[in-house]
């Protein structure tokens, strides 16, 4: 069993909100009349991660300059209570990165080993915004019936990389924003001043976190 980093565990299962929120669009949608009026709101946004992931810590022997990067359209009912902010929507998830792992060696010595991971496809995605300026927390929740293209290759055990490959992307660190804090959303919703909005990045173990909203979609 793998024990994912603390940095990128924030608690996977979280009570959520219990306000009704609107439908998912995805990132290519058709918006209902019904809408038109109403304070549901929608945001074009993306997500990037630039490093790599890893069970040990610092990693040298991890390439530097992965990338997972998520983007697409979110949407959800903004209000003006103390209620925390759901935002849903399918999103495009792009992987390319490596996790340091390690491996036992015949004289029983454990080294560094890496498996990369790529992958591409749909995941409906939710993003929580609290409201008393606590940040974010962002989820992925499930693939969608198009599928989810991946890739795992690698210098780490056999089985391992086998394991990795049916973790990806729901249950895999590799995707990296499910499950994660994203503190630089302080703000009680994703409308901003002037678009693109992007957010200061987020240093991390192995990486940096970037948040763009692009524009405000009209419903």
């Amino acid at each position: 069993m793998l024990l994912i980093s603390p940095l990128f565990l924030s608690g996977i299962i979280k009570q959520k909100s219990k306000q009704k929120f609107a439908k998912a669009i995805g990132t290519v949608t058709n918006v209902n009349d019904d809408l038109k009026g109403s304070n549901v709101s929608a945001y074009k946004v993306k997500f990037t991660y630039t490093g790599y992931v890893s069970f040990l810590g610092k990693c040298p022997e991890a390439g530097q300059n992965g990338t997972v990067v998520l983007t697409g359209q979110l949407t959800g009912t903004e209000t003006s209570s103390d209620d925390d902010i759901l935002y849903r929507g399918i999103l495009q998830l792009e992987i390319n990165i490596d996790i340091c792992s390690t491996k036992r060696q015949a004289n029983g010595e454990d080294v560094r080993c890496i498996i990369t991971v790529g992958g591409s496809g749909l995941v409906k995605t939710e993003l929580e915004i609290q409201s008393d300026q606590r940040g974010g927390y962002i989820q992925i929740k499930d693939t969608t019936p198009s599928g989810f293209k991946k890739n795992v290759t690698g210098s780490c055990d056999p089985q391992e990389m086998i394991e990795e490959h049916a973790m990806v992307p729901i249950k895999s660190i590799a995707s990296v924003f499910n499950g994660m804090e994203l503190p630089m959303l302080t703000q009680k919703t994703l409308r901003a001043q002037k678009y693109p909005q992007k957010y200061p990045p987020v240093r991390v173990d192995g990486g940096e976190i970037v948040v763009e909203v692009l524009q405000e979609v009209k419903l």
